[in-house]
């Protein structure tokens, strides 16, 4: 049987924090509260942005009143990929092909401008979570469209995998996607395993 591969990033402060023009995510913290020596146990006080590290968006990240994090299923937790290559998606890809897919995972590792029509498509799959390996370049005039419209077709997306040194990502198999259950928020740091089909 295959070994799980862990494609989470450690949550620690030296990590990459997400910024733009005029933005900044929230950097992580982690302050000792207390210890053994005062209570008996340890205890840590953390801060950190809710898209911190490998992390889970809900569609509401984009879309205003759309589902937040405590609306994802945790049947979703575990379940089927398959792997799409975004630089060479089979472009005859129907519904009845993905029935007990739960996860799609989209390599974008390589360097590839891809289409709003290649995105269109996979958005057509039964598929409700979205894992992205790399960074999606849409040929789009709006830099944050492919986000957008993630959030806009209800599917929750897990992105800033530790997948550069991951080698060849299995084209099928099994996942484990475990975000937090936070009540109204819009992202979570989630840890992501993979195992492909033996």
């Amino acid at each position: 049987m295959a070994e799980w591969v862990d494609l989470s990033f450690d949550l620690n402060p030296e990590m990459w924090i997400y910024s733009a023009v005029n933005y900044s995510d929230p950097p992580f913290g982690a302050m000792k509260w207390t210890d053994s020596e005062t209570s008996r146990y340890e205890v840590w006080a953390l801060s950190m942005g809710t898209q911190m590290g490998t992390h889970m968006d809900a569609p509401c990240h984009f879309v205003p009143g759309a589902a937040t994090m405590d609306a994802f299923d945790p049947q979703l937790c575990v379940g089927r990929f398959r792997r799409v290559d975004v630089a060479r998606p089979k472009t005859d890809m129907t519904p009845e092909d993905w029935v007990g897919v739960t996860h799609l995972l989209l390599d974008a590792r390589t360097d590839h401008l891809t289409t709003v029509e290649v995105i269109e498509a996979l958005l057509a799959l039964p598929v409700p979570i979205w894992v992205m390996a790399g960074g999606v370049r849409v040929d789009h005039p709006d830099d944050l469209w492919f986000h957008q419209r993630i959030a806009e077709a209800g599917k929750f997306l897990v992105e800033d995998l530790n997948s550069d040194d991951a080698g060849v990502l299995p084209d099928e198999g099994e996942i484990v996607a475990t975000p937090l259950k936070l009540t109204g928020l819009s992202g979570s740091p989630t840890r992501v395993l993979i195992r492909g089909n033996s």
